[in-house]
């Protein structure tokens, strides 16, 4: 009779302990697939305009602490560094910059700067970079490379490679999170890289007259019939006799004074003007890719060139 009351309760109690092993809650697989971070570190990183700016919030987003130097493009060009400034930026984890000459003053800093703590990082590292076609000066320095490298849309993915890169290094315990914000952001500029392709193909039968250095980037990378205008030594442009043996014209400028100053020209030979957007350090990549593509969008669907 004891065995069997004994034997009862065994039982009683394994019936339980299966009901709880049955019971216990299961967490979602979403749960395991969520990607850790860990912010053990926040870096002090400073760029030396808007434009980078922008590029380090899209790898980094508000994991570390960002700022910029150089609100428009003349004080950044025209920036007479002091010990105070070499001081600021010697207690940072980063600087970065465009490099290429668009900052011309950059060398001589970096030569002066205390970089026992502070990461310098030159985003133009490697990229293929474009002479310029007429002189440019700074101060008593004749500046050789076109800093204008960003109008070609594979640089932007190099330098945005370069920020990511020098993150990564700086907090490693986060470089998956930066890996994938990376990849996102490449993912988004190869849309507006895929349409520019698509019209840019549309008008391989016109002939792209240009006049600044600036554009010239944008001209080979989208592998345009090119023109290149100038003035001479008394200060006249060549234009007339650059295209007047030419047919399906397209004047692309930005600064809206040589489209003016050639203005009896383009109207004498019936060619169309399409503004091209040049990044100045103020203004968001992505904003000027995309307003680059409308324009020539909006010039072959309304007509304005031959299709």
């Amino acid at each position: 009779m004891k065995n069997a009351v004994l034997l009862f309760f065994c039982i009683i109690l394994l019936s339980g302990c299966g009901y709880q092993i049955q019971n216990k809650p299961v967490k979602p697989d979403n749960d395991v697939v969520k990607m850790e971070t860990r912010k053990d570190i926040e870096l002090n990183i400073t760029t030396t305009n808007k434009l980078l700016y922008s590029m380090v919030k899209t790898i980094s987003k508000n994991m570390h602490s960002v700022d910029y130097i150089f609100k428009n493009r003349d004080t950044e060009q025209n920036f007479e560094f002091t010990s105070d400034s070499l001081n600021n930026i010697a207690k940072k984890d980063l600087l970065i910059y465009m490099g290429a000459g668009f900052e011309p003053w950059i060398d001589d800093f970096i030569d002066k700067l205390n970089k026992s703590k502070v990461g310098v990082i030159n985003v133009s590292r490697g990229v293929k970079l474009l002479s310029y076609n007429k002189e440019v000066k700074y101060k008593n320095a004749v500046l050789k490379d076109n800093c204008y490298y960003l109008m070609n849309i594979d640089n932007y993915k190099i330098a945005l490679l370069n920020i990511k890169n020098a993150i990564q290094d700086k907090d490693p315990k986060n470089r998956d999170l930066y890996q994938k914000n990376f990849s996102e952001a490449i993912k988004n500029v190869e849309e507006y890289q895929k349409d520019l392709k698509t019209i840019s193909g549309k008008l391989k039968d016109c002939n792209f007259i240009f006049a600044e250095d600036e554009m010239n980037y944008f001209i080979k990378y989208n592998d345009f019939n090119a023109i290149y205008t100038s003035k001479d030594s008394n200060g006249k442009w060549d234009l007339e006799d650059k295209v007047k043996n030419s047919k399906n014209l397209v004047f692309l400028y930005n600064n809206p004074l040589i489209l003016k100053e050639n203005e009896e020209i383009i109207k004498k030979y019936s060619i169309k003007a399409v503004n091209i957007k040049i990044y100045n350090g103020e203004v968001n990549y992505e904003d000027i890719v995309k307003s680059n593509l409308e324009a020539l969008k909006n010039s072959y669907e309304s007509g304005a060139v031959k299709k």
